[in-house]
């Protein structure tokens, strides 16, 4: 294994992790964290604030990694004869996808302690609509994300083999 080789693969690892982390996280408050709280008689005044301070910390984290390692990932891959124009078309996608997502990252730092009371206390149809709020839109473009990483990843390879 090269030098070359060795920095690639600790910045291909460095970029899983801050994927699984990012994701993992708001699978997390998704799945367990907002059903735990939704009590009506929960105080959330204590907890939400401190909850939503560490996971800033975890999100923020996690997008520097991303874009530093994303970078170096797709400079590598595109300078290869080996990503086509399906390649290209899909990392493409990824990136507006991963966009879109910093984006909500973003708007949803606002009132964290106010998002997650109106989260934890709701009708079923604003469980339906939070299906596709900020809190549910994340976990689900990063499984996308997810997929398409996989989907370029057999791309190259194949375009490796031809």
């Amino acid at each position: 294994m090269t030098p070359t080789d060795a920095f690639l693969l600790l910045v291909r690892w460095l970029h899983v992790v801050a994927a699984v982390a990012w994701v993992g996280g708001n699978l997390f408050y998704l799945l367990v964290l907002v059903p735990a709280l939704r009590k009506p008689d929960q105080d959330l005044s204590a907890i939400g604030p401190r909850i939503a301070a560490r996971f800033r910390v975890v999100v923020d984290g996690s997008i520097v990694l991303l874009v530093l390692t994303g970078v170096i990932l797709a400079l590598d891959r595109l300078t290869s004869s080996a990503a086509g124009v399906p390649y290209v078309a899909v990392l493409g996608a990824k990136a507006v996808l991963v966009l879109w997502m910093f984006a909500l990252a973003w708007t949803r730092r606002r009132s964290s302690l106010a998002r997650i009371q109106a989260e934890t206390q709701g009708s079923v149809m604003r469980g339906r609509r939070r299906l596709f709020s900020g809190a549910a839109l994340l976990p689900i473009l990063g499984v996308v994300v997810l997929f398409l990483s996989d989907l370029l990843r057999a791309l190259f390879e194949q375009g490796l083999a031809s």
